[in-house]
């Protein structure tokens, strides 16, 4: 484990913070986190990526609409080369760096794009290489704006969907009955991960005592049209990034591989379902 503290204890602790404090982030931690971000970009997507702190000289002022953040200095940044599974590459990687910030203390927010002709972008200077997601990193100040108060009360903040609509047995569409312990706990921990705008597309059927997860992709999102890649397979990298970190945690047996069984119907398909990987 790459983490002192318990996985699922950060996992529940973690928040989207978008008002920061102007305290500044100690030495050491900033290089802790420096060094978290160079040495653990390994996925199991295969997807190469690569992250840098962006400090206080050179972070943008006003990062656009991209999650009204304010008082934040400093930020890291992400770029993953396209192809392959870039997307859920990458955000299994991010994630792991933001759980690692909520160990330090440090809060974060999710924030994705493009952001083109950005601060963002000289910093990384992209090749053959997407630019996703952002995060700033700083201590959360002790009131919230009204804005992120009112982005926090319109996300449902904490509200997820309940496991019967998100977990199956068999087939989509028939509630998973109760597994055992330490892999109720890992589903758990994937329904309370962060996705874009609270959408939580990940579906799960387990089959042949395997899970195997399913991207529901809502092709009308804004996020899967403007970006040049379907933001939402982010959300299945944090969705395995929580399984994977949460099982290997609990001592479940498994691995993330990519050779699911056909268990989608015309109609599933027709909703926008695909398949994403397997554990087991």
């Amino acid at each position: 484990m790459v983490y002192s503290e318990s996985v699922i204890e950060l996992i529940k602790k973690r928040t989207s913070v978008r008002t920061y404090a102007k305290r500044p982030i100690e030495g050491s931690k900033f290089k802790a986190m420096s060094a978290f971000l160079d040495e653990n970009t390994d996925n199991p997507f295969g997807a190469h990526v690569r992250f840098a702190l962006i400090n206080s000289k050179d972070a943008p002022k006003k990062p656009g609409t991209y999650g009204f953040i304010k008082g934040a200095g400093t930020y890291f940044a992400g770029c993953v080369k396209k192809g392959g599974r870039d997307m859920e590459g990458f955000g299994f990687a991010f994630e792991k760096a933001v759980l690692y910030a909520t160990e330090l203390g440090l809060g974060t927010c999710w924030l994705g794009g493009t952001f083109r002709k950005s601060a963002f972008i000289r910093a990384m200077e992209p090749n053959d290489e997407y630019l996703p997601a952002v995060s700033p990193l700083g201590y959360a100040a002790d009131k919230k704006s009204v804005v992120e108060q009112a982005m926090a009360a319109g996300a449902g903040a904490r509200n997820r969907k309940s496991q019967s609509k998100l977990f199956f047995d068999k087939m989509i569409g028939v509630p998973l009955d109760e597994p055992d312990g330490a892999v109720k706990m890992c589903l758990e921990m994937v329904r309370i991960g962060p996705s874009a705008s609270n959408k939580q597309p990940w579906r799960i059927v387990r089959f042949d005592g395997k899970y195997h997860f399913y991207l529901k992709t809502n092709k009308m999102y804004t996020g899967n049209k403007l970006f040049g890649f379907c933001m939402q397979r982010i959300d299945m990298g944090i969705a395995a990034c929580h399984f994977y970190l949460a099982a290997r945690e609990l001592g479940v047996d498994g691995d993330i591989s990519f050779d699911g069984p056909l268990l989608l119907t015309n109609g599933d398909i027709s909703t926008g379902l695909t398949y994403s990987f397997t554990w087991g």
